[in-house]
């Protein structure tokens, strides 16, 4: 009878899946609304105010007036790649939002799936401006109008990497997604290549993955696009270089003099900032007067700075993001490996600040010294402390460590405490190797994978919101002190960040960000535990979630699943990083999706679902239908581009990139380490997080079949 039941749970499970990936796409929206309004109910859809279509292109008078621009991106740039050096989608994003910014207007951003629907939109009028790198052609000029070029760029021919013979007087199995600009440079100066397209509109990144898996022997793409690409892969390579350089530029209406007047007259001024080099070593004062950017040396770490559903966040970057403010300076942050890569950085004159976490010890403080670097006045406080299983020997004075294993990095700033420790009381350490982080030495110890390690206060706190089996017996050192450092021949800058330290340390702003990093444990309410039995009604949202996965086909079971892990059905639940309602969507994704109002639970609902829909739908092409909701589930909660990361990773290591479970869930984990992690597009990610959340929707999910059918 059990294995009969179990047959007709997976049997139900997959049918349900199989339904899921079966869907049509959604239809085009009207003008003037954002992807998924018509897909809202009608109750939702008396907020959205439709206008009439438009028969011109709004005047520079009219956006002025109307407080906004209407821009449109890519559905694959909902989400932006951790900032690299030529980032294409941050650039553009960044860019605009700087131009509205110094004209006193928004950016309201809407999404297509391809490229030639983002012509269409602007062709009807329904936005102002393309703000992405488009090729002058021939054919475009004849419809559009460009702005000053962004770049000068030529177009590369790429292929997997390793030797290659090619022929550029014969060149078979050349793929180029349809619509693209570089159809028409092939024509025109090599009409004797064979092109196969490629009947979707896709990335550059996806490309490139395409010719890295075999699918394709060659591909085009932007010299600008390759060198973003090589700073975390090395599986593609150049092959060949097409000769004729191409002007990449943002398009708008033909006759829109206004608007292209002003878009042309900021970007002037940035190519004038973007000659400045990038070694510099002028005072503060000198920075603000040339409007030139902040430039902060951190490390991509849960302490400092990392990426989670498209949002920069980190305890580090809140507090520059805050001093840049403060002090009207545009803020760039500069990723370093290492301690030592860090200052070489600041030394070198490629970065302003160091803000990483970093401890003010005796032997730190010489050596900065002599490098000619000065630390600030201390900023936070840490204690240093030992990290412990729940379930391990009980430690509870110093002598009990005696034949307990510590193991660390030599590099850590806990590396001499460990040392006195093997002298003075017995201990044994195990050299950790330079790529495991401290907070995968944490997650070693509260899964038994090693005995002990030392870790800084700020960063226990954050683990511990996720490993309640970890604990801190012992306390090495009390108000260790964190500082910035600058180089001393800057002191200006120096002292404006004793000034920021002095007005802020302590503070209802500081604290604030303190908490929401380290001390924040969802805030969530505690939740009474109800045995669910056959019938029982699965949420006080039940009715209400059957509605909004029509149009999408969902199980309604499984959305409730997720709305219970997401929120525990707590319509005003909130977390650390801005996320908020039912399904603890961030605001500004919701936005893009037509939804205004995350506390009602009908809205949060509306989002919740669409967003699934839309990380499903970027999975459908490459994936078997029924793998296609683990994949969704993982990007909703870490990000689509961590899960990308991870497939790709997954190849490389020789696991299957089209199965969750057992396969890319593994390289989900790997992705907390350095080695890993510097080479993916989108950085480190809390691997256990998404590997934990799909396993716990999936087993819930499950169960709630059992129970209702």
């Amino acid at each position: 009878m059990y294995k009969q039941l179990v047959a007709i749970i997976l049997a139900s499970f997959f049918i349900l899946i199989t339904l899921a990936g079966c869907q049509e796409p959604p239809q085009e929206k009207s003008a003037n609304t954002t992807t998924g309004q018509n897909d809202l109910k009608p109750s939702l859809k008396k907020a959205v105010k439709l206008v009439k279509k438009r028969i011109a292109a709004r005047t520079w008078s009219e956006i002025i007036a109307s407080g906004h621009i209407n821009a449109v991106k890519l559905d694959w740039q909902l989400e932006s790649a951790l900032p690299r050096a030529g980032s294409t989608g941050a650039y553009h994003s960044t860019l605009l939002q700087g131009f509205a910014q110094s004209r006193g207007l928004t950016v309201t951003w809407h999404r297509v799936s391809n490229l030639a629907a983002m012509f269409e939109k602007l062709s009807a009028f329904e936005v102002d401006i393309i703000p992405r790198h488009l090729t002058i052609t021939e054919n475009r000029l004849a419809k559009y109008s460009f702005t000053y070029p962004l770049l000068r760029d030529k177009e590369v021919v790429i292929a997997k990497s390793g030797k290659h013979d090619f022929n550029a007087s014969a060149i078979n199995n050349l793929h180029l997604p349809i619509g693209s600009a570089y159809i028409e440079s092939v024509v025109s100066q090599y009409p004797h290549w064979n092109v196969n397209v490629v009947k979707e509109q896709v990335s550059s990144q996806e490309m490139a993955d395409h010719v890295a898996q075999g699918l394709s022997k060659y591909t085009i793409i932007d010299g600008f696009a390759l060198e973003t690409l090589k700073q975390y892969r090395d599986d593609i390579q150049s092959v060949f270089t097409l000769p004729k350089a191409i002007n990449l530029a943002w398009a708008v209406n033909l006759n829109n003099d206004s608007f292209l007047h002003e878009l042309n007259e900021f970007i002037s001024v940035h190519h004038v900032m973007q000659m400045i080099e990038p070694e510099r070593t002028v005072g503060f004062k000198q920075l603000r007067k040339d409007k030139l950017p902040l430039r902060v040396i951190t490390r991509n770490s849960p302490e400092t700075y990392f990426l989670w559903r498209g949002e920069l966040l980190g305890f580090e970057y809140d507090l520059m993001r805050k001093f840049a403010d403060i002090h009207k300076v545009k803020l760039v942050i500069v990723v370093a490996d290492s301690y030592e890569e860090m200052l070489e950085l600041l030394a070198e004159g490629k970065g302003d600040i160091i803000a990483a976490g970093l401890s003010r010890t005796k032997a730190r403080t010489k050596k900065i010294t002599k490098a000619k670097l000065a630390t600030s006045i201390r900023y936070n406080r840490v204690k240093e402390q030992l990290v412990a299983h729940q379930d391990g020997e009980l430690i509870n004075e110093l002598s009990d460590l005696k034949d307990r294993t510590i193991t660390i990095r030599k590099s850590s700033s806990f590396w001499p405490t460990a040392q006195k420790l093997a002298k003075d009381f017995g201990a044994n350490i195990v050299i950790a190797n330079e790529d495991i982080a401290t907070e995968i030495l944490i997650a070693q110890v509260a899964d038994k994978e090693i005995d002990l390690t030392i870790a800084d206060s700020n960063l226990i706190a954050i683990e511990k919101t996720f490993r309640s089996q970890i604990i801190t017996p012992l306390t090495f050192k009390e108000n260790v002190p964190y500082a910035y450092l600058v180089r001393q021949n800057n002191p200006q800058l120096l002292a404006y960040l004793n000034e920021f330290i002095r007005k802020y340390y302590r503070g209802t702003f500081y604290n604030v960000v303190k908490n929401k990093y380290f001390y924040n444990e969802r805030l969530q309410k505690s939740h009474k535990k109800h045995r669910l039995t056959s019938g029982s009604i699965l949420s006080p949202y039940d009715d209400i979630v059957r509605s909004q996965v029509q149009p999408y086909h969902f199980d309604w079971r499984l959305i409730v699943s997720q709305m219970y892990q997401e929120s525990r059905f707590d319509p005003l639940a909130s977390n650390a990083t801005g996320a908020l309602g039912l399904m603890q969507m961030l605001p500004r994704t919701a936005e893009e999706l037509g939804v205004k109002d995350l506390k009602d639970p009908e809205q949060a609902i509306a989002s919740g679902v669409q967003y699934l829909d839309w990380t499903r739908n970027r999975f459908s092409k490459d994936l078997p239908v029924q793998e296609q909701i683990f994949f969704s589930l993982a990007s909703y909660n870490a990000g689509y581009g961590h899960v990308k990361d991870a497939q790709r990773l997954a190849r490389q290591l020789g696991l299957r990139s089209d199965r969750w479970f057992n396969h890319v869930e593994k390289a989900m984990l790997l992705l907390q380490r350095r080695q890993y992690y510097n080479k993916a597009r989108f950085g480190y990610v809390r691997g256990r997080e998404p590997v934990n959340y799909v396993r716990d929707i999936h087993q819930r999910y499950l169960s709630y079949i059992r129970i209702t059918d």
